[in-house]
């Protein structure tokens, strides 16, 4: 049979078995799945077992390509400009699918118009942190202390980050002093912390949990997580610290470009999803806070939207911008 012939075979087999195409033998090129972050941060590092397991689903290599930069619209053009086949995938969070749009006066993607959800992978949950000599025993403490003098000082990993944007709803909520500090990432921002320079932080759990466990950190009350953590059970939620309305977690997703077929959109949701909740990756990050939390590729759509208007609002109300 000729190449051209293998080829219409192959292309005609995806319309009757989604699963073919993902082992169709040409084009025979890996799937890719971008990440708009450095190598070694926690997004490529989650993403890398992902991928493996990923991989092994479906029986076809899937590589990491980070492309860094440009508050992710780097990593977007790229996506965008690939094919609409499922065969590049866009890792992403919180920010670029939610916040951005928002913060950002000129941004050179839409989430729900440039691409099409495949599905949310983790909830990520967030805590207050203070130096483990701080005063501070619990949040109340430390709201009291931010009404009074010259109010506290907060770190976060960079303005227009889901912690600065929520520590400024906490601000404006409690009518709170409160002095924001941006840096660089979230280990120059928890230096400072640990070193006594900064009041307090909100941070994911992932990244402050070690700290915490190893006496360098306390933990005042965990963000976004329906119960307490098992991983800090000490610690109370915000709801039951008497803040409901900002208990609100993080999380992260994955998407493709938009026009691809929704038989491959469908196959890679149901790939993708396997591949989270297989024991290798709950094992993982269970330990570190993170909940799995799928969702159908509709249903995720509807959750962006939802989600890019709450902190939309909450972005404006603070008066947040980044050029």
């Amino acid at each position: 049979m000729s190449t051209r012939r293998q080829w219409l075979g192959a292309a005609a087999s995806v319309a009757l078995t989604p699963w073919a195409w993902a082992q169709a033998p040409y084009p025979a090129r890996p799937l890719s799945w971008v990440v708009p972050y450095p190598a070694g941060g926690f997004g490529d590092a989650m993403s890398r077992l992902l991928v493996q397991k990923l991989g092994e689903r479906m029986q076809q290599a899937v590589v990491v390509e980070n492309k860094p930069g440009g508050a992710a619209q780097l990593a977007a053009q790229y996506v965008k400009q690939q094919p609409a086949d499922g065969r590049t995938l866009l890792y992403a969070d919180i920010g670029p699918l939610a916040m951005y749009p928002a913060l950002y006066a000129k941004l050179s993607f839409s989430p729900l118009k440039d691409f099409a959800p495949l599905t949310r992978l983790f909830k990520s949950p967030l805590v207050v942190v203070v130096p483990a000599g701080s005063p501070f025993q619990t949040l109340a403490d430390l709201l009291r202390a931010a009404a009074a003098g010259d109010g506290l000082n907060y770190g976060s990993y960079g303005q227009g980050s889901q912690p600065h944007v929520w520590t400024e709803q906490l601000r404006i909520k409690t009518r709170s002093r409160m002095t924001h500090v941006p840096y660089q990432g979230a280990a120059p921002a928890l230096q400072d912390l640990m070193a006594g320079r900064l009041d307090f932080m909100c941070d994911v759990v992932a990244s402050s949990l070690p700290l915490v466990r190893e006496g360098k950190l306390r933990a005042l009350v965990s963000v976004g997580s329906e119960q307490r953590l098992q991983v800090l059970l000490q610690v109370p939620t915000l709801t039951e610290a008497g803040h409901a309305d900002l208990d609100i977690p993080g999380w992260n997703g994955v998407m493709v470009r938009a026009g691809t077929p929704a038989p491959v959109v469908e196959m890679l949701h149901k790939a993708v999803v396997a591949a989270l909740e297989s024991p290798e990756v709950l094992g993982r990050y269970r330990p570190l806070g993170l909940e799995p939390a799928p969702l159908a590729p509709a249903a995720f759509g509807e959750f962006i939207q939802g989600e890019s208007q709450r902190w939309g609002l909450a972005i404006r109300q603070a008066g947040i911008k980044v050029e």
